[in-house]
């Protein structure tokens, strides 16, 4: 058995090693995977940010640009000495064209973007005045070669500024390729009247775009975009190469902006990218670059081997804490089962090698003090028991011999029956009934039926002693509860109680109602018995106390042993705390003392 124990033990602590392991690599994985999660959400946030911000500054730097492009147009077009020359129209070196030419040269000059604006030209009815940059200058008729251009009427005709055209070689540059620009076109109307009497023509040079970016890091990896209409430049520091990307659109991230970008999760032909899209003072047009995939791989290693670090950390430790609970835990506890199986084989005395100055020395303490008194703890557990049922189930008995009583009551019988006496022979006869009752056996529980019939012996003997003012009625609402088992003397002295304390008072005739039920209690049914009388009931303070030591005074003396308190003890000690008396009482009118009983048989 000792064997088998310390086999048991030993599993014990395999499973302890085992559960504190999978605890330890459960909270691992579980780390791992809620640092994953958090990281790669605060890294891709992170990224977003970042590159957010450096494209902001950028689309700052060259709204600032595209502004001086806006306020050199209004002026053109607004312009009154402008208009004017619309208006006449003069020949070229009048005194009009020329302070014309004059003022448009000035606010050119002065316009702080005027290196990013190559050429402003001003062009009506066959007439024109340019200003431009030494190396734009040509002399080629502007005035009959820009109605020419493809793009010229549609930007004419356009609501507002268009950009749609996108960037295209400059149309006046001869003898040089790969000058880029932005062409503008807009009507500027005759002074006071509606309708356009000329229109202005200025380019924009690429240059305001990719000159920004020698000051403009980008991660390696990440790459810069303008889009313009339904064209897309692939921008770097040596120009911008017009593309056409393949890439669909799967999840929209501008949730994660911070300065109002648009930030979308693309599927290209390269991967999966992040792409924050910046838009422009320019309609139809925004910056747009993507969030460089080395850097997310970058601190993606960076964190998984700080991850990694702190795994094999905690595994190391658990290991540790796994050693240090066998030291500290297990061989105390082995100590500790062997004088368990010297106890349990009797030997109860003291081993001082499981003591200890800690808790599980102090186990160890324990047990001795336990192994040394087990033995008068036992025996007065046993006597407590023995106590405790007699106080229980004390059974009513007499100062003098039950039997000798029993023999006399039967020869007074005998000579009351001879003498004609009925009401002597009656009384005797239910005296001797329960005398016998009490004399036989020492069983406890019997049948209702048979707790009745001593109810009704013992209501013969005191209804003769009242004369007859005493009515007892008993019903049963089904004959199998006349089969139940009930502890013996458990209703005599609730009608005792019922006479002596409520019908005696009363004065006059008194019923007492003896009425017994069933009453379900869930798949089961419990027995009610209901001891009631029409006396002078019982005072509410009173109620409490018929339950406790404290009732009992005035009780007679054949039964004074067991009182209403004793079979409440009796009956909760028997069936349950759930079982036993309960009281209900209108003082000056009735009480009803209920007991309740499980339905408990011979054969269960």
């Amino acid at each position: 058995m000792y064997t088998e124990n310390a086999l048991k033990g030993g599993k014990i602590q395999r499973r302890i090693m085992a559960v504190t392991l999978s605890s330890i690599l459960f909270m691992c994985v579980v780390i791992a995977a809620v640092s994953y999660f958090f990281f790669h959400k605060y890294m891709q946030s992170s990224l977003i940010s970042s590159t957010e911000s450096n494209l902001k500054m950028l689309g700052d730097s060259i709204n600032e640009n595209i502004q001086d492009v806006y306020r050199m147009a209004r002026f053109c077009q607004g312009s009154s000495d402008i208009a004017e020359y619309i208006k006449a129209s003069p020949e070229p070196g009048s005194l009009l064209s020329v302070s014309t030419y004059d003022r448009l040269y000035e606010e050119y000059q002065n316009n702080a973007s005027s290196s990013y604006i190559p050429r402003v030209v001003i062009a009506a009815q066959g007439h024109y005045l340019q200003a431009c940059q030494a190396s734009y200058s040509t002399s080629v008729n502007l005035a009959e070669k820009i109605p020419e251009l493809p793009y010229f009427t549609p930007m004419l005709s356009a609501d507002d500024y268009d950009f749609s055209e996108g960037m295209v070689t400059d149309p006046f540059l001869r003898g040089r390729t790969g000058k880029y620009v932005i062409p503008l076109i807009r009507p500027i109307s005759y002074r006071f009247r509606s309708n356009a009497g000329g229109y202005l023509f200025m380019e924009i040079s690429g240059d305001m775009i990719t000159s920004k970016l020698s000051s403009y890091y980008m991660e390696p990896g990440s790459s810069l975009y303008l889009g313009m209409g339904e064209h897309l430049y692939l921008i770097s520091d040596t120009g911008a190469e017009e593309i056409q990307p393949q890439y669909e659109v799967t999840e929209d991230l501008s949730g994660m902006s911070v300065a109002g970008s648009s930030v979308y999760r693309l599927d290209t032909p390269e991967g999966r990218r992040t792409v924050i899209v910046y838009p422009l003072l320019m309609n139809g047009c925004f910056l747009a670059q993507t969030v460089s995939p080395q850097e997310s791989v970058r601190q993606m290693r960076l964190f998984t081997l700080i991850l990694v670090a702190i795994l094999v950390g905690m595994i190391a430790i658990g290991l540790a804490m796994v050693k240090m609970m066998n030291d500290l835990i297990h061989k105390p506890l082995s100590r500790i089962r062997e004088k368990i199986g010297h106890i349990s084989e009797g030997d109860f005395s003291r081993d001082g090698s499981i003591e200890a100055d800690h808790e599980i020395g102090e186990i160890g303490k324990g047990i001795n003090d336990l192994s040394e008194s087990v033995s008068k703890l036992l025996d007065s557990r046993v006597e407590n028991e023995k106590q405790k049922r007699d106080l229980e189930y004390k059974m009513l008995q007499s100062q003098i011999n039950p039997h000798f009583l029993y023999n006399t009551l039967n020869s007074i019988k005998m000579m009351s029956q001879a003498q004609g006496a009925t009401g002597i022979t009656e009384m005797t006869t239910s005296l001797a009934t329960l005398l016998r009752s009490i004399s036989k056996g020492t069983s406890l529980l019997i049948p209702i039926s048979e707790e009745l019939s001593l109810v009704r012996h013992y209501y013969t003997i005191q209804n003769l002693r009242y004369g007859g003012m005493i009515r007892l009625d008993v019903r049963v609402d089904d004959d199998s509860i006349m089969d139940a088992l009930i502890l013996k003397f458990t209703l005599q002295p609730i009608v005792e109680n019922a006479i002596f304390h409520g019908l005696e008072p009363k004065g006059g005739m008194g019923l007492i109602d003896i009425h017994a039920y069933y009453e379900p209690r869930g798949g089961s049914r419990d027995i009610f018995i209901d001891v009631r009388d029409d006396g002078v009931g019982i005072p509410a303070g009173r109620c409490e106390t018929l339950l406790s030591d404290r009732e009992g005074e005035n009780r007679s003396e054949f039964f004074k042993e067991i009182g209403i308190s004793n079979v409440h003890k009796r009956l909760m000690y028997e069936f349950g705390e759930d079982y036993g008396l309960f009281l209900e009482s209108a003082e000056g009118k009735y009480t009803n003392i209920r007991v309740r009983i499980p339905e408990r048989r011979e054969n269960v």
